[in-house]
């Protein structure tokens, strides 16, 4: 097992959770599950062909091998583009 250390307390825990609530927005869409128990209900009704394969992946042990350069600057692509992040939050970055 890996362990996670919790970042409650640090010096930048306020501004990192000030910042994922600005940005969930951008990372969700119509593919992403946010809760297991709902997807657990929802996938009992979903039509399953005699071939179809369910394949589940562990996003945190993936966390690690992200590309922390390419995954900023795609945030910060999307968070700026057309000046979404500052007309949405009343801001001037």
């Amino acid at each position: 097992m890996r362990p996670i250390p919790s970042s409650t307390g640090t010096y930048n825990y306020n501004l990192a959770k000030w910042l994922e609530n600005k940005l969930k927005p951008l990372s969700t869409n119509e593919y992403t599950i946010t809760d297991a128990l709902l997807f657990s209900q929802d996938i009992r009704t979903f039509p399953v062909k005699l071939n179809d394969i369910l394949v589940s992946y562990d996003v945190c042990t993936l966390f690690t091998n992200i590309p922390l350069k390419e995954t900023i600057d795609i945030l910060v692509n999307r968070t700026f583009k057309n000046n979404w992040f500052n007309e949405t939050y009343n801001l001037n970055i």
